[in-house]
């Protein structure tokens, strides 16, 4: 049985997040859509005015499993749909009159990595594309460990986390915004030079400057949505 998780209040009304494998459909999850729009329901007193699905990439986590289909019936329940997060494992999806409504009307933004179906997908229904967070480098320190992940957020502002977990101590996080369409205008050792602690880190890794010399031959969404 695969996972359905679910958050009130944060970027979006109702945030979803599935994690398993084979069909994202109602049968296949534990948590019912009804259940969590009874919830909201009754915490907020009418239905939510925005959602976001993300299909979790169990696959490139490392796990042996994946979503690889979508009912379509699943999604045209999703009425108030804002953003989809698209995993590569999904290759499809079948389009009905009444998902194309809910597509173009909510002007939903579609989301996963370059290259894939999901910026396929968005170009050829015509909606907006952006792409998926994602860890860019992880280093040591003299007591402590650093994760940084770059977050796209709603509006369209691009924001690095840094994780610090330190021996005998709690975990923090910070946060640093970066210059709008930043792959455009800095090079990415101008980026790592904002982390003066992970500079060498980052530029070894790669992931960020893979990621910026791609980010300039396609198209991202950098606006609000």
């Amino acid at each position: 049985m695969s996972l359905l998780y679910s958050k009130f209040d944060q970027a979006y009304d109702v945030e979803l997040e599935a994690r398993g494998n084979g069909e994202i459909s109602e049968v296949n999850f534990e948590v019912s859509l009804d259940s969590i729009y009874d919830r909201y329901k009754e915490s907020h007193g009418g239905m939510p005015s925005s959602l976001s699905l993300n299909i979790v990439d169990t696959l490139a986590l490392g796990y042996g499993y994946g979503f690889t289909s979508i009912d379509s019936a699943y999604l045209e329940r999703l009425v108030a749909l804002k953003e989809l997060i698209l995993p590569n494992s999904i290759k499809e999806i079948v389009l009905t009159e009444k998902l194309k409504r809910i597509l173009k009307d909510n002007n939903v933004l579609i989301r996963g990595v370059f290259d894939s179906f999901a910026e396929r997908f968005a170009e050829e229904q015509n909606l907006n594309f952006r792409p998926i967070d994602f860890v860019f480098a992880s280093y040591d320190g003299q007591h402590e460990s650093s994760v940084l992940t770059m977050l796209f957020k709603r509006d369209g502002r691009a924001v690095v986390e840094e994780c610090i977990s330190a021996e005998n101590s709690s975990d923090w996080v910070s946060y640093k915004e970066l210059p709008a369409e930043f792959w455009k205008n800095l090079s990415c050792e101008q980026v790592a030079n904002l982390f003066p602690s992970g500079y060498n880190a980052i530029l070894a890794d790669g992931r960020l400057a893979n990621f910026m010399e791609k980010a300039k031959l396609h198209v991202i969404y950098s606006g609000a949505n």
